[in-house]
């Protein structure tokens, strides 16, 4: 029986790949902060292991483990530059030097974010091809990632590490965090905006997707380099809403905001961020709004020939099972 370290494991993406890869026979281990976490992990069938990403102490726990995946990460805690480095960057440097230490595989969940925010609005497909763009000094979770993969190539030059590095578009699933409970707190209100037409497919990935992802790309371990893994199933900015909706049971009234007021709120918002909070992440306000108006532009292709990716999930089924998992959580979405 095959067996791996799992970071992350109590993460969206991380939890979805912990009890993947416990259903398909392997033995994981999944580090962990907390007994909290401990217990969570311990309960889909994986074994807990103490410790933190950014602590290299941690990884003496990857001593007889098959292949790393490496799900750990910040997203949007308003935290500073230094924390988003040592976790973000940090972490992944430490996976990556055990994974060539042990001569094992290793994948790690990266983003699209590596591409710089202006992707989002790109006209033309977006492949691991593209040159990446600028990115802002505050977007701190870009610039980690980005670096973060950086240094992925750097040990594998040292060290003829093998790796993979999956690049999902924005995740959401049970154990989201970040998106869809914004999504159900809003439409629980009735009213809800829709920005520009609403009719534009969104940058969306069910994380359960993502896993089956990593279980690709640990099976075919001639592949290297970055894959997105960001096309599961077209759905629009409206179809997404309606469907939360119609899995809540609830009527929603839809406000539809222009593209330009939508964007101005949002960088007022950035604003007043950065006066109150000047050394710490800003989040997702101004990208947000991008975002929600944007089309997926982001192309999956080459997952899709190499790793043999096929998304297991339709949307209509991942955002019913995703959105009544919260609905039924403690009686609901706070």
């Amino acid at each position: 029986m095959p067996s791996l370290l799992v970071t992350g494991g109590t993460g969206l993406v991380g939890s979805h790949v912990v009890k993947l890869l416990v259903s398909r026979g392997y033995a994981v281990s999944a580090m962990v902060r907390d007994n909290q976490g401990a217990e969570l992990v311990g309960s889909w069938g994986a074994t807990p292991v103490r410790g933190a990403v950014e602590d290299r102490d941690s990884w003496s726990a990857a001593r007889t483990t098959d292949a790393i995946v490496h799900c750990a990460a910040l997203v949007s805690q308003r935290s500073s530059w230094a924390t988003f480095q040592a976790v973000n960057v940090g972490g992944t440097e430490n996976a990556a030097r055990t994974a060539a230490r042990l001569g094992v595989r290793l994948v790690h969940i990266s983003s699209v974010a590596v591409y710089g925010r202006r992707a989002q609005g790109s006209p033309t497909a977006v492949t691991e091809q593209v040159p990446w763009a600028p990115l802002r000094s505050t977007d701190y979770y870009a610039r980690s990632k980005r670096a973060a993969e950086q240094v992925l190539h750097e040990v594998a030059r040292e060290s003829g590490l093998s790796w993979v590095a999956l690049r999902p578009c924005v995740v959401y699933g049970e154990r989201d965090r970040v998106f869809l409970p914004r999504v159900i707190g809003a439409l629980q209100r009735g009213v809800a905006p829709l920005v520009g037409s609403g009719e534009n497919v969104l940058t969306v990935v069910y994380a359960g997707n993502v896993a089956e992802a990593v279980l690709a790309a640990l099976a075919h371990d001639d592949a290297t380099g970055p894959f997105n893994t960001t096309n599961d199933g077209a759905i629009s900015q409206h179809g997404f809403f309606t469907a939360v909706a119609e899995a809540l049971g609830v009527r929603v009234r839809f406000i539809r905001l222009p593209k330009l007021v939508a964007t101005s709120v949002a960088l007022a918002y950035h604003g007043l961020q950065r006066m109150l909070w000047p050394r710490s992440y800003p989040g997702f306000a101004v990208g947000a709004a991008r975002f929600l108006a944007a089309d997926n532009p982001f192309a999956s292709d080459r997952a899709r020939s190499e790793l043999r990716w096929r998304p297991a999930t339709s949307p209509s089924v991942a955002i019913e099972r995703s959105t009544k998992w919260f609905a039924n959580r403690d009686g609901g979405v706070s």
